[in-house]
């Protein structure tokens, strides 16, 4: 047998014509299959491109770690580490965070823990920042695999401390802070507040403040401060308020508007400062300034300008008036026999007698020891200047009761001028009346006396105890 007629080349060119159909079958079986994989890694590729875009896309630092070993991450893991990439890549989990974390880490790791939590991560340079921590544990070909996503909230702690401090500092301050809303309803009041008022913080919510108003300052006032607060403005005064018990009490405020970041006002906050105390002190000294410390009659300060303004307006409107000069007799021998104490309850007997012998428009007034003023505004009559001062003689000659238990009496002596007729300014009006004054303590005393100026074109004028209609 010939190579060429072998068993083998028969049954080939027996099945001769099968085989190409089987071929055929094969071949598109096989390109079948490697269509297939070529569309099914066409759609892994996508799908990992979408994974991996997603993964970009966030606002989070992404860590895929295998065994605690980084096995891949996202570009913010590399922009909040410090790292590159490449760094990243096969680099311990660990290395990124703070080692007091560690233990923590991997208890969370190992359960599976998936709620957020801080820790705190350490950049390649060095530096400490704040991170908020969620992962998610799963295994994978025998590996424990943990996907974790970290939040750079350094920024946002600074801020979260700075804030409890501002809360602090506003909780504990001395003076009192309230916010209000656009239209003045109050929406906050520190402690302050309270102890100030009266009031507590839940009772004055959704309150204005004017339930604080005592009520004596004016509409324009208020007014005059919402036109400044509305154009964006600080406003500065003091308010006169009222606490809850009704008592009366001063502020200094300062009332600022509260701006959104479009530059709108939304609230307006006011710091207010107790200054009842320094007002009664101001007030006290402003009453040292003008009036006697024993009496509460109008000192010599007060008098004078007293004084000068009742010459200009009976300048101005032709009226008459008189000048007083009272001198005490017997307080001498008072002060020296019962002591310095019975001789100040003189002057304050001798105060309350004179201002109860005058009508609201006059003057009284102490001008320095046993000395007084008395200031009659618009005399109808000249001699009614003379009824005024019998009437003081009557009243200062009654006993006066002394600390000591005993009874004495004084009297005074008093000296009279009128404004047009004895002086027109007002120092030469007290010149006369003093003047005319001591004449009287020569003659007899407890008595009183007109100013007698000297004779004009040889005509005298005025008398003691008298004087023309």
């Amino acid at each position: 047998m010939t190579p060429a007629t072998t068993p083998y080349t028969l049954l080939l060119r027996q099945c001769a014509p099968l085989l190409t159909p089987m071929t055929l079958m094969l071949a598109a079986f096989c390109g079948l299959l490697l269509l297939c994989f070529l569309l099914g890694r066409r759609r892994l590729v996508q799908q990992t491109d979408h994974f991996r875009n997603l993964a970009e896309s966030t606002f989070e630092a992404i860590v895929l770690s295998r065994d605690g070993i980084i096995c891949d991450c996202n570009e913010l893991a590399e922009e909040m580490s410090g790292y590159s990439r490449a760094e990243l890549l096969g680099r311990s989990l660990f290395d990124l965070l703070d080692p007091s974390f560690h233990q923590l880490i991997r208890e969370h790791v190992a359960s599976g823990y998936d709620q957020p939590y801080e820790i705190a991560g350490i950049r390649k340079d060095g530096c400490r920042v704040l991170l908020e921590a969620r992962g998610k544990s799963f295994r994978s070909s025998g590996h424990l695999m943990r996907a974790s996503c970290l939040r750079d909230i350094t920024e946002r702690k600074r801020e979260e401390s700075l804030l409890r401090k501002l809360s602090a500092a506003v909780e504990h301050s001395p003076a009192s802070i309230v916010i209000t809303d656009l239209q003045g309803a109050i929406e906050y009041a520190n402690p302050a507040f309270t102890r100030m008022t009266g009031y507590g913080a839940d009772e004055v919510r959704g309150e204005n403040p004017r339930i604080l108003k005592a009520g004596d300052q004016a509409a324009a006032f208020y007014a005059e401060l919402w036109q400044t607060l509305l154009r964006g403005e600080e406003w500065r005064g003091e308010f006169h308020n009222k606490r809850k018990d009704g008592t009366l009490f001063w502020e200094m405020a300062s009332i600022s508007p509260i701006l959104d970041t479009a530059g709108q006002i939304t609230h307006f906050v006011a710091v207010k400062e107790n200054i009842t105390e320094r007002k009664e002190l101001q007030e006290r000294l402003e009453q040292l300034a003008q009036f006697d410390m024993l009496t509460g009659l109008p000192n010599r300060r007060m008098l004078f300008d007293r004084l000068a303004q009742a010459v200009a307006l009976a300048g101005r409107s032709g009226q008459r008036f008189a000048l007083l000069f009272i001198d005490l007799d017997g307080f001498k021998r008072i002060n020296d026999t019962h002591g310095h104490e019975a001789g100040d309850r003189v002057l304050k007997n001798v105060a309350a007698r004179l201002s109860a012998c005058l009508r609201i428009s006059d003057t009284a007034g102490r001008i320095g020891g046993d000395e007084f003023i008395v200031l009659l505004g618009t005399l109808s009559r000249y001699r009614d200047a003379g009824q005024v001062a019998e009437k003081i003689l009557a009243a200062l000659r009654r006993p006066i009761s002394l600390p000591d238990g005993a009874r004495d009496c004084i009297g005074c002596s008093i000296g009279i001028s009128i404004f047009p007729e004895d002086a027109r300014d007002g120092d030469s009006l007290l010149a006369a009346a003093d003047e005319v004054m001591y004449q009287m303590k020569q003659t007899g005393k407890g008595g009183y006396r007109f100013y007698q100026p000297p004779p004009v074109n040889g005509a005298a004028v005025a008398v003691a105890s008298g004087g023309p209609a």
